[in-house]
């Protein structure tokens, strides 16, 4: 069976996240799947969503640079009897279905990552002209117990992961076994692809939403529920600053919350452990 994982670690992100992030899986995956969030806390989770603890990092967990906990999702015996695992950020908006995307994963063995995306100018050139930046690990999908070693030997030898990559999905590109890019179109970068650069974004000020592309990633800032607040004035950065509520993101997000509103009503709300 697949299963769709995500992680919520620390203090970053509200259950309310991994409850839209489980809604959106929901309307948007046509056959059967567990959605297991590793978490350390795992209160406020719709009863759906199946949930696990998340292994220790050690040390790593400490590095400043990236989400190096995020390496617990390789760790032995996580997920018996699953065929596929699809790992999913939090901050991801899902526009389209996602059965593509696990029909690829599965059509090849090894594992399969995002490529990180390239500054503007490089988006003009096809992606193979394109400078390869490394592995974005907004999505990741692997078949268990074929990665574990990415997990058993940054335990064992927590510095020597460190030098060998100072994040965790650099680390995860670089060692594991049978690195394959995503396809392109499978996702896009909602602050690359969907806000016009600046001055351009002072002309053009709502947010492009993507035509095709199955998932919209929020790396960095802003976050999907800050840019769904219905009295957001401004989000962004210096040189993609955007301006008001995205209608779009702004949908999915009340679909989540709705969606998550009825799973509760008559319930006690208590997510149920992952077997392991």
């Amino acid at each position: 069976m697949l299963a769709v994982i995500c992680i919520k670690w620390g203090e970053a992100y509200p259950s309310e996240d991994v409850n839209v992030l489980y809604q959106g899986v929901r309307d948007h995956l046509s056959e059967p799947f567990r959605f297991i969030c590793l978490t350390d806390r795992a209160d406020g989770l719709r009863p759906e969503i199946e949930t696990a603890d998340l292994p220790g990092t050690g040390a790593l967990a400490l590095r400043w640079r990236g989400c190096w906990p995020k390496l617990g999702m390789f760790a032995p015996g996580l997920f018996e009897g699953v065929d596929l695992a699809l790992y999913l950020d939090l901050d991801v908006v899902i526009l389209a279905p996602l059965d593509p995307i696990v029909a690829h994963a599965r059509a090849t063995p090894g594992l399969h990552i995002l490529r990180e995306w390239n500054p503007s100018i490089w988006e003009l050139l096809p992606v193979s002209m394109r400078p390869d930046r490394g592995a974005q690990s907004s999505m990741v999908a692997w078949r268990p117990g074929e990665q574990e070693h990415l997990y058993l030997d940054a335990m064992a030898n927590p510095d020597a992961a460190y030098a060998i990559a100072k994040n965790d999905q650099v680390y995860i590109g670089v060692r594991a076994h049978r690195r394959r890019y995503f396809p392109e179109g499978f996702a896009v970068s909602f602050r690359r692809h969907c806000v016009p650069h600046w001055p351009l974004n002072y002309l053009f000020r709502r947010a492009i939403k993507p035509r095709r592309a199955p998932l919209v990633v929020f790396h960095g800032v802003p976050k999907p529920s800050e840019v769904a607040r219905a009295d957001v004035k401004a989000w962004g950065t210096r040189n993609r600053p955007g301006f008001g509520p995205v209608d779009w993101v702004r949908a999915y997000w009340e679909r989540g919350l709705h969606g998550t509103r009825e799973a509760n009503a008559g319930t006690d709300a208590q997510p149920r452990q992952a077997a392991s």
